[in-house]
């Protein structure tokens, strides 16, 4: 029996009231994911925009620019954290700066030096970081390539061009402290009193006292780098120039040479049981300057007068000598020990004190023997070069747009990263 098959139903349009109804419903949902969308993409973009300006952009900041070149904080922080190596943490605000300086150099160098023909190689550079044994990242092929740039500048550029040979004068000297001790020596020496007794008698810098006078072969144009360090900044360079072979120069006086002691005349102004001795004194550079010093005051001369024309003292000579409350078992105890023992009124007798420091002695020289084409010693020449490529240097960064970036603040920041890195 065939199954009776019921009629399609009908399907019925929806109404005006419908449709309108159901528009406005997808419009609603649309509205609502459109606002979602951009409310998702707004805490989004905040938090990303937190990230970067916490996280990236702090590190991407330009700090140090050389001509094209551009070195931004996050090089800057690990090249500190490099240079600072070994240093106690409390040393490394003070070399922020340096490291920052010491990236300008490093690329004057680079660019200079590639300016002259003169390159590494990437297998130099790799090379020299393993017998180094250092990480293979950009700011140790950096300093590595820096480096053997260095060593091949001084070589090839600046080695032809310091002399090997130079005029050498062989001399011995001594430093006196006074015109008194000058001429006492000289009448000696005059007797037959030989120069190395005499200055290790008498010599007042430990240089020329220990060695007798002796300083052995010195070269005419190169003699601020070839006198000892201790001598470097004393009149020597200028005064052996001028002397003639086996002739005693006449007493030369240095101001400027630094001597560690002075003589003392000091006056006792008042006591007290509580607050100790007050006192005022004049520091001389010598014994017999002192005894002149003292003649004056007897004959009556001013002693803040005394004390602004002759002290050495510069603390005190700012208070016209005076030395304020002195109690024992605190302070100078040579000044102590000298105040102890005098009235009210009273002024001492010159105390020589080895805790101060004063200038000033008087040069003798003599040229013992001269040699117009002697060999430059390879510590002078070493020096020599070293100078020639500062000079060069500075003329690369005199010719070069060279700025920093870096405030203090910015310094501070990089050095507490380095900090945080390291834990």
């Amino acid at each position: 029996m065939t199954k009776k098959q019921k009629p399609p139903a009908i399907k019925r349009s929806p109404t005006k009231h419908q449709l309108a109804k159901w528009q406005r419903q997808q419009r609603t949902q649309r509205i609502t994911m459109i606002i979602g969308g951009v409310f998702i993409a707004f805490i989004l973009g905040f938090i990303g925009y937190g990230y970067y300006y916490d996280q990236v952009k702090p590190f991407n900041q330009p700090v140090v620019r050389v001509n094209d070149t551009v070195f931004d904080m996050d090089y800057y922080i690990k090249a500190l954290d490099i240079y600072s190596q070994g240093q106690d943490p409390a040393m490394i605000p003070a070399m922020a700066d340096l490291v920052a300086k010491t990236l300008q150099q490093n690329e004057l160098l680079k660019e200079g030096a590639m300016a002259l023909g003169i390159i590494v190689s990437d297998e130099m550079i790799n090379d020299e970081l393993g017998n180094l044994n250092l990480s293979d990242d950009e700011v140790h092929r950096d300093m590595v390539r820096t480096k053997l740039l260095a060593e091949s500048m001084l070589e090839d550029y600046f080695d032809p061009d310091v002399p090997t040979t130079d005029e050498h004068v062989q001399i011995q000297a001594m430093l006196l402290e006074s015109k008194e001790i000058t001429a006492e020596v000289i009448d000696r020496l005059k007797n037959g009193d030989g120069f190395n007794l005499l200055a290790g008698e008498f010599s007042i810098d430990m240089v020329t006292k220990e060695n007798g006078g002796d300083l052995g072969w010195l070269p005419k144009s190169a003699m601020d780098v070839a006198l000892p360090r201790e001598l470097e900044g004393s009149l020597l360079k200028d005064i052996i120039p001028t002397i003639e072979q086996g002739v005693l120069n006449s007493p030369v006086y240095d101001e400027s040479f630094d001597k560690g002691y002075g003589y003392w005349l000091i006056e006792v102004v008042e006591k007290d049981e509580t607050q100790g001795i007050h006192a005022r004194g004049i520091l001389s550079k010598s014994w017999h300057e002192a005894q002149e010093i003292k003649a004056k005051l007897e004959e009556g001369e001013d002693f803040v007068t005394l004390v602004q024309r002759y002290s050495q003292h510069a603390a005190s000579k700012e208070l016209d000598g005076d030395l304020g409350w002195i109690q024992e078992g605190s302070g100078n105890e040579v000044i102590v020990g000298i105040v102890s023992e005098l009235e009210i009124g009273a002024t001492s007798e010159p105390v020589r004190d080895d805790n101060v420091s004063t200038k000033g002695g008087y040069w003798l020289v003599e040229a013992v023997d001269k040699d117009a084409n002697r060999l430059l010693d390879d510590e002078v020449r070493e020096i020599l070069k070293a100078q020639a490529f500062e000079r060069w240097l500075r003329e690369q960064e005199k010719n070069s747009l060279v700025e920093n970036y870096l405030d203090r603040e910015q310094m501070s920041w990089a050095v507490a990263q380095v900090l945080k890195n390291r834990g």
